[in-house]
């Protein structure tokens, strides 16, 4: 069997195989998307293609005319080899907790793009000219919405867009959307809606605020009429809904493409690009949740009937902040970087671990949960259970440590430093506060990019790995260290913190653990059982 048009014709052997086949003709709709397209998704990756690819499947299957423009914002090799070569479908691998397989051909995709090709960069200009798109929605983690450098001011590249022409093509994604949104406005500037899918928080007005600074800084220029810049602060012309997604969505696992190669697949093996493993399937948790703010204008899908929640500010606000800085995002992120630096292989494997199970009981239990705000939809003391219970303990969902330590750097202020921010104004005491300075002690041992056992590994891919490790340089295992001298710069930073924590006791603590840490081989080892173990 293949992942092709063509392919999924010999519909008795994807029904034997248990494989749920789309209801519509694909190249039919694929051939209608492009001609009257309506949505584009930048940055196809694993969630996009399991979750909001699905909705837009579900929509089509519905007849309802939703199909998605997909546009990959790197690596032109990722359209080619992951979705172009599947003639833009997906196999979506369900991994229940049973241990049961859910397997369903996803084909929400009509077009696909890669704008770093001028050829497809234009076509993308057509495309958001045109009135009947209306969404262009994106999750290119968070470092995509980037336009600063780590000490708050505008970086090189940015600033080389801003003097650049608008209506070219930028080196920076929030540049780029900027001017694919002057392009709309020159087209006469019919509605539209720019959704983040990221998972950090209030990603639409991040979103929002990096379009905006760049596009004011062409005003400033004299490069775009100002009037361009009161169209995209309009929310009644371009809406930036924060959103919040939720469906743990690990790399394409070996041991999964080798089940569908024993069902009679011939083409669902892990390649790897670059450092990155890619395949026409994706494994991922039966759990999601796709929480979208009531602000968006024009024709919109009739999203609550797919699984997704539009509803009020207050509720996705509240239901981010149960998600994202306390009851999942901080435990992931606990779990990421310990298990590195302590060679565990999967999540799951690590929620079978005493100490690392009682860390994040700890921090999800006794630092997030009395600080959280009830957002209606779930409860949270119930969201968290699931986390602890069901989710992370799946040991049929394969997820590595080192996915989601990535650009940790990007996720520590809002992971860790709103809960911080959330004890300071409720006047509660710092101390009680065991298990968030151990993390981010444990994420500077991790920077050493050597684990418990003293063998080097290579650190996820992080937008400050190189200057944070400068500030480590010369830290070595067993060796006295400064621990103040080393971290404070880092320590000290509230643009990756969120708060100087040299303003709280946290900083000194987290030095003390950052000691021990580093006193030799076993240290993390001992550490996280001393402080979780008592």
């Amino acid at each position: 069997m293949e992942l092709t048009i063509d392919g999924i014709k010999n519909k008795a052997d994807f029904e034997k195989a248990g494989v749920e086949l789309p209801s519509f003709d694909v190249a039919e709709m694929q051939e209608k998307g492009k001609a009257n397209p309506r949505w584009i998704h930048l940055g196809p990756g694993n969630i996009f293609r399991a979750f909001p690819a699905r909705v837009a499947h579900d929509l089509i299957a519905d007849g309802e005319h939703w199909p998605i423009t997909a546009v990959v914002p790197m690596n032109p090799e990722e359209l080619d080899r992951q979705l172009a070569a599947h003639d833009l479908m997906t196999l979506s691998v369900t991994l229940n907790p049973d241990g049961t397989r859910g397997l369903k051909v996803i084909a929400g995709i009509s077009e696909g793009l890669a704008w770093a090709r001028p050829d497809d960069y234009a076509r993308l200009v057509e495309i958001v000219k045109d009135p009947g798109v209306t969404m262009i929605s994106m999750t290119i983690t968070e470092k995509g919405y980037g336009i600063h450098d780590s000490q708050g001011n505008l970086s090189e590249q940015v600033l080389e867009d801003i003097a650049s022409d608008p209506r070219q093509f930028h080196k920076n994604t929030m540049a780029n959307i900027a001017g694919l949104l002057v392009r709309r406005y020159d087209a006469g500037g019919v509605p539209i809606n720019v959704m983040s899918f990221d998972n950090f928080s209030h990603n639409g007005d991040k979103l929002r605020d990096s379009v905006t600074q760049v596009m004011r800084g062409w005003v400033e220029g004299g490069k775009l009429d100002a009037a361009v810049l009161e169209w995209v602060e309009n929310p009644e012309k371009v809406a930036f809904p924060v959103s919040v997604i939720d469906k743990i969505t690990p790399r394409p696992n070996e041991s999964v493409a080798d089940e569908l190669t024993e069902l009679g697949f011939t083409d669902m093996k892990v390649e790897l690009l670059g450092r990155t493993p890619i395949a026409g399937f994706v494994n991922a948790e039966p759990t999601e949740y796709l929480i979208i703010e009531d602000v968006l204008v024009g024709d919109v899908p009739n999203f609550d009937k797919y699984g997704v929640n539009v509803t009020s500010r207050k509720v996705a606000d509240d239901f981010e902040n149960m998600k994202v800085t306390t009851c999942l995002n901080p435990l992931h992120t606990a779990l990421a970087t310990a298990g590195v630096v302590l060679g565990f292989e999967t999540i799951d494997a690590e929620m079978r671990d005493p100490a690392l199970r009682a860390f994040v009981e700890q921090l999800g239990r006794k630092e997030g949960l009395p600080v959280v705000v009830n957002p209606g939809i779930v409860d949270p003391e119930d969201f968290l259970n699931e986390v602890l219970e069901v989710r992370f303990p799946n040991r049929y969902l394969p997820d590595n440590p080192s996915r989601i330590a990535m650009d940790t750097s990007q996720k520590v202020g809002i992971r860790f430093g709103e809960t911080i921010k959330k004890y300071i104004e409720q006047g509660r005491d710092l101390g009680e506060l065991k298990a968030i300075p151990l993390v981010i002690a444990i994420w500077m041992r991790y920077l050493l990019a050597v684990d418990d056992s003293g063998k080097p590994f290579d650190p996820s891919p992080d937008p400050l790995l190189d200057e944070l490790q400068g500030h480590l340089k010369g830290v070595e295992l067993g060796k006295p260290v400064d621990a103040h001298a080393v971290l404070q710069p880092i320590l000290s930073n509230p643009a990756i913190f969120g708060v100087n924590l040299y303003d709280t006791p946290l900083a000194q603590r987290i030095e003390q653990l950052f000691t021990e840490l580093v006193a030799g081989t076993g240290a993390v080892r001992a550490t996280l059982n001393k402080e979780m173990m008592a």
